[in-house]
This record gives structure tokens, C-alpha cells and sequence, in this order.
């Protein structure tokens, strides 16, 4: 039997259809893609001293929508403090979160030279997360000092589109005038902002952020905390 022999038109068509299909279907996926390809079941929470009651209301979210919230909370810490933590990474690999939340940044709120400060530091904290999708709420704004754009600006141009939360034009219930901590309300409120943020704005998955009760906190099964003079 004779075989046809392809037409020139075919061989051109076919290498071309196939060149295509190649371009249109990705070899794999990229680190972050994958880990998120199911739904988050597990956060690691980590940051200063508004991590708790922040961490207590992500965690009623949690009990809402099944996944679970693993706390750990340090004083007056600060981005370099948790950079230079040696246990930094391997708290991580003990948790084997499925998303890492961070609230750091109060205590540089108004550093002038966020970007010669704290580049070190922040490669570091990079680094340790690895592959792990990282979701940075930014600080509140500070009641009576005005400044924190430089940080804000900073954080978010090295954490990326849709890895940072910016709080600062937030009005957060405070627990007293001058005070930058916000109080248990003030806390559910700025929760409440970030979880209706995250759907449109992150590549975070979870089932669902369906609100829990209103003002509504609850600590998870792991919380750790850590106080200013003690080392993490």
C-alpha cells in the first residue's frame, strides 16, 4: 500500500497546532498555585501583640468554614525580631500550615527608611516562609501620630499583589483615644474587612469566609505566646 505523503500546507499546520497546544497548557504549576489548589485547612498565624485577638477572631471564621487557626503571638516584636528568630522556620515546618497570616509592622510604623532598615530583615522572613502563600495585614494607622505610608508603600511592593493587606485607612474601635490597639469590636471589624477582601484580591482558597457571629472569638488548639523579653 502506498503511503500518503503529507502536503506542504501540512507539514506547516500540524508542528503548528501542537506549538499551541503547548503554550495554552502549562507544564506545571507554580509552588504557590499548587499549594493552593485545595482548600486552606490550616493557618499559622504569627505577629506582635495584636495577633491574638485577631488570630481568635480568624479562628471563629475557621469554625464557621473548617479550617483551623495555630497561633503564635509575641510582644513588641517586631519584623527583625521574628527575622532573627532561629525558630522562625521550624515552627512552620511543625505546623505545616496551609497559609501563613502575619501581623507585623506596629512597632516600625513610622520608620523613615523602611527599604535600607528592613530589606534584610524581610528577606529572611521570605525565605523562612518558603512556598507557603503568605496573606501581611498591615498595621493600623497609629491614633495621634500621623505617618506609616513609607512602611505601608514598602511592605507592599515586596509582599506583592494580593499577599498584602493594607489597614491603615481602616477605622478600628480602639481601646482608648491614643491607644493603637484596637479593642475586641475594633478587632472583629478589621477581621471582617480582611476576609471579605480576600476572595477578590488573593489567590487564598478557602471553602467559604461566611461570618460567624457578630463580635464572636474563639483561640484555637494551638496558641503560644510569647511575652516582649522573652525569646521566641
Amino acid at each position: 500500500m502506498n503511503r500518503m505523503k503529507p502536503t506542504y500546507m501540512g507539514r506547516i499546520i500540524l508542528p503548528l497546532i501542537l506549538c499551541i497546544l503547548s503554550i495554552s497548557i502549562p507544564f506545571h504549576a507554580s509552588a504557590q498555585e499548587a499549594k493552593t489548589a485545595d482548600p486552606i485547612r490550616k493557618v499559622l498565624f504569627i505577629g506582635d501583640s495584636m495577633t491574638g485577638w485577631m488570630a481568635e477572631r480568624l479562628n471563629a471564621y475557621g469554625k464557621a468554614n473548617s479550617f483551623e487557626v495555630a497561633t503564635v503571638v509575641w510582644d513588641g516584636s517586631t519584623i527583625s525580631k521574628w527575622a532573627n528568630s532561629p525558630r522562625l522556620a521550624s515552627i512552620i515546618r511543625q505546623q505545616d500550615p496551609d497559609a501563613i497570616f502575619v501581623s507585623l509592622g506596629m512597632n516600625e510604623l513610622l520608620e523613615r527608611n523602611p527599604r535600607t532598615r528592613l530589606a534584610t530583615a524581610l528577606t529572611k522572613l521570605k525565605k523562612a516562609f518558603g512556598d507557603t502563600p503568605v496573606l501581611w495585614i498591615g498595621p493600623p494607622s497609629w491614633p495621634g501620630k500621623p505617618g506609616g505610608e513609607k512602611l505601608n508603600s514598602y511592605l507592599a511592593s515586596e509582599m506583592g499583589e494580593g499577599h498584602y493587606f493594607e489597614s491603615s485607612d481602616l477605622k478600628i474601635d480602639r481601646q482608648s483615644a491614643q491607644n493603637p490597639h484596637p479593642s475586641r469590636k475594633g478587632i472583629c471589624s478589621w477581621i471582617d474587612a480582611v476576609a471579605k477582601w480576600i476572595p477578590d484580591n488573593s489567590n487564598l482558597r478557602f471553602d467559604s469566609l461566611k461570618a460567624p457571629g457578630a463580635n464572636e472569638m474563639s483561640r484555637g488548639k494551638t496558641f503560644i505566646y510569647k511575652r516582649m523579653k522573652e525569646t521566641l
